[in-house]
């Protein structure tokens, strides 16, 4: 007769699941989003603003689930499912880009537009269009980090992964 080892942690690796699955999903919708606002607005200044606007208010919920993810992987970890540890890195990256761009340089890049208003120009024709187009390409850069990474954890968590998982920390 056959014993089927199971890991008493099953509904733990489906909630780890679902919020990598919701990530990256949330993730590619944000792109959708910010690509749509360039698309739809002739104003390109306003649409990075859209843009952004959006990635700000996103990253709250976005560093959360990542927050609960890695909180999660690393109970596990310590309670003997030492493949998790695949889950850490990607986690910690994502959530080291997503406070970068939200908190750090889309918060400049407004207080550059706003200065730039001030002086009755937009920002790409004041004298600080090279400083504002260098944080625009971290930010896009940021945001593909953030989509790879999310991307690396949702796939790291599928059904086939988490049967290794699984059968790894029966032995």
């Amino acid at each position: 007769m056959v014993e089927v080892v199971r890991t008493p942690h099953v509904f733990a690796f489906k909630l780890l699941r679902f919020l990598a699955y919701i990530l990256a999903g949330g993730v590619a919708a944000q792109a959708i989003g910010c690509l749509s606002a360039y698309v739809s607005m002739t104003d390109s200044q306003a649409a990075g603003m859209v843009a952004n606007i959006v990635v700000q208010h996103l990253a709250y919920y976005f560093l959360g689930c990542a927050f609960v993810i890695l909180s999660l992987a690393n109970i596990l970890i310590k309670r003997g499912i030492f493949p998790l540890k695949t889950i850490r890195l990607p986690a910690l990256i994502f959530m080291l880009a997503i406070a970068l761009a939200s908190f750090l340089f889309i918060p400049r890049m407004d207080y550059l537009r706003e200065t730039a208003l001030l002086d009755g120009m937009p920002v790409m024709l004041s004298p600080f269009a090279n400083y504002f187009q260098i944080l625009n390409v971290l930010v896009t850069i940021l945001l593909f980090i953030q989509m790879i990474t999310s991307a690396l954890m949702a796939w790291r968590l599928t059904a086939d992964k988490l049967a290794q998982v699984q059968t790894n920390s029966g032995n």
